[in-house]
């Protein structure tokens, strides 16, 4: 399971600030979230059990820039107050400390809850922190223009270049170095790494966890 918890990058945003960001990202994902399940309000928090909305959740922050993003591995227990607790929890809170340190570059921290032995298994999450980071960078340096292109396109399908060329009066040319520059679709395939790294060392350590190690 995976947790991400975000707190805010300067000022406290207030609730509806919050709640805003939450819709928004449901769109975003094209599905239906619970609330924000943190316990203080300026914060943000969200379980999935999809790495793919994991990646999504965590480029949409990096490219609002008001962020700091956690993402923590691990098992979550939900109370019938709705608090959830568990070591994914408690690896999301590390994870998002880390990220608001000051100097960060891309503020993004990922966090095993309970390392796997061996340095290949352990090093899984680093991994997908590192590609994480780096697309992060990516998205952060696009350019208005360049987003007004790119948010009206449909990953993987062909022939959109004249269809948004059209709607925001530009030429097919145009569209098309503002694809280029952005590397959007290398940022698309790289995203299907770095789900692969989540759920690898996800199910590194529940079988650490089931194993009793």
């Amino acid at each position: 399971m995976f947790v991400v918890t975000m707190t805010p990058r300067s000022a406290e945003p207030s609730e509806h600030d919050v709640a805003s960001f939450h819709q928004n990202l449901e769109e975003q994902l094209g599905v239906d979230l619970p609330g924000s399940r943190a316990t203080d309000a300026s914060w943000y928090r969200q379980v999935f059990s999809s790495s793919q909305h994991v990646v999504e959740a965590a480029l949409y922050a990096m490219r609002l820039a008001t962020w700091n993003v956690g993402i923590g591995i691990g098992a979550v227990t939900e109370h019938d107050d709705s608090a959830l607790t568990g070591s994914g929890v408690k690896a999301a809170d590390l994870a998002v400390s880390l990220a608001a340190k000051q100097g960060q570059l891309v503020p993004l921290r990922v966090e095993a809850a309970k390392p796997p032995r061996g340095v290949e298994q352990t090093q899984l999450g680093k991994h997908a922190q590192s590609v994480l980071q780096l697309l992060g960078h990516v998205v952060t340096r696009r350019s208005a223009a360049e987003w007004a292109v790119l948010d009206r396109l449909v990953p993987g399908v062909r022939g959109q270049q004249r269809r948004v060329a059209n709607e925001l009066g530009m030429t097919v040319q145009a569209v098309s170095q503002a694809i280029k520059r952005s590397l959007y679709n290398t940022e698309h395939e790289v995203r299907a790494a770095v789900s692969l790294l989540l759920d690898q060392a996800d199910a590194a350590v529940n079988i650490q966890s089931n194993s009793g190690l």
